[in-house]
């Protein structure tokens, strides 16, 4: 008899023990899910704020062009508060396509850093051709073709007329993008040809023919014989045909 209520005593001790043990874990599992649910709201708020903060970055930067955000995930486990104010977000670093983002919250107040890709495209200058070394560079070589410049390293160009009539200084493989350092300005002016030698004195302009001595690029200096006096005089190319006396 006693062994009997020793079991049914256990039985009331066992229930009225578990009762309060299932309504702490109904209390944490509500909390997780309040907590998932923040989670959600904030990397949402997140990624969307810092997505538009990215294009609007780069494309001041680089006028006309298509920008495309991938980004990282944001860490679940930090449990961040949704912002009640715009993020404040600042793109400290950028190399290539990798970017960081530094996203701060006022209230509540928390930051932390996002990661992630950039594709920036733009129409720029490729080769519709190969060009070999020491070609001048037509028209009918160069194409406007979207790329991704944010993979690029170095400068380009975005109208043909820049690139026109300058030789290749290497083999130039088709659809390859045109930079300034696979480029060199053509002679303006070359050895035995006539130009035109101006001086400038004060508010007068001097003409007079002349012939060259040495070949030239705008901006070098030559050899030039004056043919009137047949002196050689050192003067800067200036024009195709044209130096000037400095």
């Amino acid at each position: 008899m006693s062994l009997a209520r020793l079991d049914s005593q256990d039985t009331r001790v066992n229930h009225n023990t578990l009762t309060p043990v299932a309504a702490v874990f109904a209390i944490v599992c509500g909390l997780m899910h309040s907590f998932s649910a923040f989670a959600d709201d904030t990397s949402i708020q997140i990624k969307q704020q810092v997505t538009e903060a990215i294009k609007q970055h780069f494309t001041e930067k680089v006028p006309d062009s298509r920008v495309e955000v991938q980004l990282n995930p944001v860490n679940r486990q930090l449990q961040l508060s949704p912002c009640r104010h715009p993020l404040a977000i600042n793109i400290p670093f950028h190399s290539g396509a990798r970017m960081t983002a530094k996203v701060s919250c006022s209230t509540p107040r928390w930051s932390l850093f996002v990661t992630g890709k950039v594709n920036v495209f733009k129409t720029i200058v490729t080769a519709s051709s190969p060009i070999l070394k020491g070609s001048r560079i037509r028209p009918g070589l160069l194409q406007l073709r979207e790329h991704d410049i944010a993979s690029l390293r170095g400068d380009y160009f975005h109208r043909q007329q820049d690139v026109t009539g300058r030789i290749a200084r290497i083999d130039i493989s088709a659809d390859s993008v045109i930079t300034p350092r696979m480029l060199t300005l053509a002679n303006a002016v070359s050895r035995g040809d006539a130009v035109i030698i101006e001086a400038r004195r004060g508010t007068i302009l001097i003409r007079t023919e002349g012939t060259a001595e040495e070949d030239g690029r705008i901006g070098e200096m030559i050899d030039v014989t004056n043919r009137r006096s047949g002196t050689v005089i050192r003067a800067r190319v200036t024009a195709s045909g044209r130096v000037q006396v400095p």
